[in-house]
């Protein structure tokens, strides 16, 4: 039980960790971008960003990184920020350009911007990007860059040509995202995207007449017959790009599957039959069971025994007659064996026997004293050995096995690890690309809510997964009922039990379902208002046990014993999507 509770405690600490990731200082989303990408006759590329921020936070500013490939320059770079005053640092180096962007509330740039909406309009101009090859001119441009690392809502890209449209192809690569993609006047494409994901890079594709560009000084020239080899290169990205989406797709359906196959297995082995049974209260022990057989029906896991069933077995052993009360006051409880065979009883029993029989002086065992000469780890694993061995003498007699199935639990044992092995084996095959499979948020969420479900499906009780028999059913009930009872007071004074004796099977069986200190106090109070006398206690040694505290001084080494130490104090053409220019990424600092 511990150990689940320490996974529900670091699944809680995962949860609550995720919003104060997500709310640190200086975070962003990025609402709105517009990008007019001009092409000139020179071969340079005129790029202006218009870029919608929604900062969180107090921050420095924001920047802009602008990979660069082979001799690819940046070169006018302005920036404009509308409401805000800004000062411009650009950092160069051989393969990034980083232009960044003070921003200031006040003339006198003093006052850091604090969650505020800006809009930072980058303009620039790129040479070297535009290829020329023997046969036609390439535009191959990388709109939008992996490195950002937030979402965009919506983007716009306008693509404007030196010339006319005629006989230009294009290409999205991915075509993921876009909304629409046409030529918005002879010169002009328009392309429109909507919910970029973060990490994710979105490229265009421009084949145009090489004759558009004359004296290209600002281009790659590149002295081979290329048309043949882009289109080729084109028709194999869109056909991978299928595949992927499509095993993107099967993955998706089969995760929902996935998630669906508790909720079937719970159909069909976990819903409990219907019963004739409508009794609100039972006034009677319901059935003959023992006390350790009761308690691994009715307390935690059906079929699972636990600590509350040792002291349940002393007390049914004193209430039987195999031991006797020596004394038994407020301070101190002395047992002696008495010469009851004990040939016949099961072999939990016995060794209950005879690990007291450890700690007897002159044939007395002081429960006290018990509890000062025994250690805890001898105790403990006295405990861990006794509630296997009950556990297993408990199914060998096939009670379990006559009132409950497990079979849904099983199978929900076998979900949990199949959910918890897919899930590293799933990360090992998308990371050496094994499955095409893009690492995104959806992959990463999908993930999460498996480990969830293999945590929840751990931690249940089994009788989520299993279901009573018919007679199973109503023997929890009648059980279930009468732990209501002699937990009631009003209900004992209205229906008290019929003897001394009663109650002493009472206490018993009230030890094993884990309520002996609420069924003690009741029968307190009831024999103190009705003036019993002791000599009625002594008919019952399992009463006389509890009215003196002989029950309180066995729970309490019991279970002072079973607690942890913790528990006390854890070439010159470049691939489709490859981008020949542009992307990058950026941010706030």
């Amino acid at each position: 039980m511990n150990a689940k509770k320490l996974i529900i405690i670091l699944l809680i600490l995962m949860m609550l960790s995720i919003p104060i990731t997500f709310a640190k200082n200086g975070d962003y989303t990025v609402p709105s971008v517009v990008k007019d990408i001009t092409v000139e006759k020179d071969g340079s590329t005129v790029i202006t960003e218009k870029i919608v921020y929604e900062i969180e936070g107090s921050v420095n500013g924001v920047f802009r990184d602008i990979p660069l490939k082979d001799n690819q320059s940046v070169i006018n770079i302005s920036v404009k920020t509308p409401g805000y005053y800004n000062k411009l640092d650009i950092e160069r180096n051989d393969s990034n350009v980083k232009m960044k962007v003070w921003l200031y509330n006040d003339e006198a740039k003093t006052q850091k911007t604090n969650n505020e909406k800006v809009e930072v309009t980058y303009k620039y101009t790129i040479t070297k990007g535009l290829k020329i090859y023997n046969d036609i001119a390439e535009l191959q441009y990388m709109t939008w860059g992996n490195d950002w690392n937030t979402n965009v809502d919506h983007m716009e890209s306008n693509i404007h040509i030196p010339c006319t449209k005629d006989d230009v192809e294009y290409w999205n690569n991915p075509e993921t995202y876009v909304t629409s993609s046409e030529w918005t006047s002879t010169d002009t494409l328009t392309t429109k995207l909507d919910n970029i994901s973060s990490k994710t890079s979105f490229e265009q594709r421009l084949l145009m007449p090489k004759d558009y560009f004359e004296n290209a000084t600002n281009a790659q020239i590149i002295n081979i017959n290329a048309k043949d080899l882009i289109e080729q290169n084109q028709r194999e990205y869109k056909q991978q790009n299928d595949f992927n989406a499509t095993v993107s797709t099967i993955y998706k359906i089969f995760i929902g599957l996935l998630c669906l196959i508790p909720f079937g297995v719970y159909l069909k082995y976990g819903r409990e039959p219907k019963i004739d049974y409508d009794a609100e209260y039972e006034y009677d022990v319901p059935s003959d069971e023992s006390p350790v057989q009761v308690n691994a029906i009715m307390v935690g896991d059906v079929g699972e025994v636990d600590i509350d069933a040792i002291p349940a077995t002393i007390l049914d052993l004193i209430d039987r007659k195999y031991y006797r009360i020596v004394l038994n006051d407020q301070t101190s409880t002395i047992i002696r064996r008495t010469d009851k065979d004990a040939s016949d009883l099961r072999e939990y029993e016995k060794s209950i026997i005879a690990y007291l029989s450890k700690y007897e002086e002159n044939g007395d065992i002081s429960i006290g004293e018990f509890g000062k000469k025994s250690n805890r780890s001898d105790f403990r694993s006295f405990m861990f050995k006794w509630l296997k061995d009950a556990k297993e003498e408990v199914a060998s007699e096939s009670v379990i096995e006559k009132y409950f199935d497990n079979s849904g639990n099983r199978i929900f044992r076998i979900l949990a690890l199949a959910f918890m092995l897919f899930i590293p084996l799933s990360l090992i095959f998308v990371l050496l690309r094994v499955i095409p499979i893009r690492v995104s948020p959806f992959y990463i969420y999908s993930l999460l809510l498996l480990f969830v479900m293999a945590i929840i499906i751990i931690i249940l009780p089994n009788t989520l997964g299993g279901r009573w028999t018919r007679e199973g059913k109503e023997k929890h009930e009648k059980w279930k009922n009468f732990k209501k009872y002699i937990k009631d007071y009003s209900l004992i004074e209205e229906r008290p039990p019929a003897s001394v004796q009663v109650w002493g099977r009472y206490l018993v069986y009230a030890a094993a379902l884990g309520c002996a200190d609420e069924v003690t106090r009741n029968m307190k109070q009831y024999l103190n208002s009705h003036d019993v006398s002791e000599d009625y206690f002594s008919q019952s040694s399992a009463v006389s046990f509890a009215y003196y505290n002989g029950f309180a001084h066995v729970e309490s080494s019991v279970n002072t014993f079973a607690r942890t130490d913790s528990d006390s104090g854890i070439s010159g053409i470049g691939s489709a999507g490859s981008g020949g220019f542009g992307g990058g990424g950026g941010g706030t600092f």
